[in-house]
């Protein structure tokens, strides 16, 4: 992508995992305007595929005409990437696979604490029922892969959630 961005090029990056999933990331004089993979777009689109742990990727030269929804610059977005690929190997680490089914932990209920949640966490919450696994939960929700497990590690270790074994 740097090596595109420097030399002002215009195109998309066409990325393919093995099982035929498909995303783009589009480039118009060297700068990253868009991206898009299943119903992402945008930025969580750049981040949801940088989750991905194989595939290929050719770049296709050529106008698009497509909408801009990104506006950070390429080095920005190769850094924030970078950080989150580190984030992600440890969250992986901690909760296994994104197929890894949460659910809620039984709370005594002598115990009173209070709990602040983001909008974020209210709406990944809204869909634990104990039968849909971390993945279903993001596309239900629409927050990437990589934000919705970052939140459900973070309700695990507030000792809100489990995992189904």
């Amino acid at each position: 992508m740097q090596l595109v961005s420097n030399s002002k090029q215009n195109g998309r990056f066409v990325l393919t995992k093995p099982n035929g999933t498909t995303g783009h990331i589009y480039v118009k004089d060297g700068d990253i305007i868009h991206s898009e993979v299943e119903k992402y777009r945008g930025e969580d689109a750049i981040f949801t595929l940088i989750a991905w742990g194989e595939g290929k990727f050719e770049f296709e030269e050529g106008g698009f005409d497509v909408e801009k929804t990104i506006t950070r610059s390429v080095t920005s977005l190769l850094m924030e990437s970078a950080r989150r690929i580190d984030e992600w190997k440890l969250l992986r680490r901690k909760i296994g696979s994104i197929d890894s089914i949460p659910e809620f932990k039984e709370i005594n209920k002598q115990e009173r604490r209070k709990i602040s949640l983001s909008t974020l966490e209210w709406l990944i919450i809204s869909k634990i029922d104990g039968s849909h696994s971390i993945s279903e939960i993001s596309e239900e929700t629409g927050i990437n892969i990589f934000d919705t497990s970052r939140i459900i590690f973070g309700l695990i270790t507030s000792d809100l959630l489990k995992l189904k074994s």
